[in-house]
């Protein structure tokens, strides 16, 4: 199984709903601000990066972990893979496309556009982390659920041939 969480520039909601999949993030608590700016790839992507997928890693049960920024077309962007993935033969049922943008607050979204389109990266990126604290409960609860409903659904498989490494070329 390959989960794909996917927010607007794969460089905030996605990041931390990732981060939390995996454990590099607690579920049991809301992390400081340093915690949040402390992950490599927080606030970190920009747009010419969209469509790109991220490799996280894989969680316990060894399903594959990606972020995905979509931009402003989500629903286009997400057809237009979903389509491309069954034109290869893919097993439709291996992707699980997750929409995290709907969980942030408007306070990252601005700090997220000062510190992405702005540039102003010294500004934006502790208000997004900020913003962040704000909606982690939400963020939490998406990803247990996404955990309860494909977790329960039977045993880790090898998915080693299903599950490439993508990094971003900087």
């Amino acid at each position: 199984m390959n989960i794909i969480y996917h927010c607007y520039g794969s460089a905030h909601s996605s990041v931390i709903a990732a981060a939390i999949h995996l454990g590099k993030l607690p579920d049991s608590r809301i992390p400081g601000v340093h915690e949040i700016m402390a992950l490599p790839d927080f606030d970190r992507s920009d747009d010419r990066y969209l469509g790109s997928l991220f490799y996280k890693g894989k969680d316990e049960k060894g399903f594959c972990v990606y972020t995905l920024g979509l931009g402003g077309q989500s629903a286009a962007a997400l057809q237009t893979i979903k389509s491309m993935l069954a034109l290869e033969g893919a097993d439709p049922e291996s992707f699980h496309f997750v929409g995290a943008l709907h969980c942030i607050t408007f306070m990252t979204k601005v700090g997220g556009a000062l510190s992405r389109r702005y540039g102003l990266s010294f500004i934006g990126r502790p208000i997004a982390a900020w913003g962040i604290t704000r909606s982690y409960p939400t963020l939490v609860a998406l990803v247990k659920q996404v955990k309860q409903q494909l977790h329960g659904a039977g045993e880790a498989m090898d998915l080693s041939r299903v599950c490439p490494v993508i990094h971003r070329s900087e």
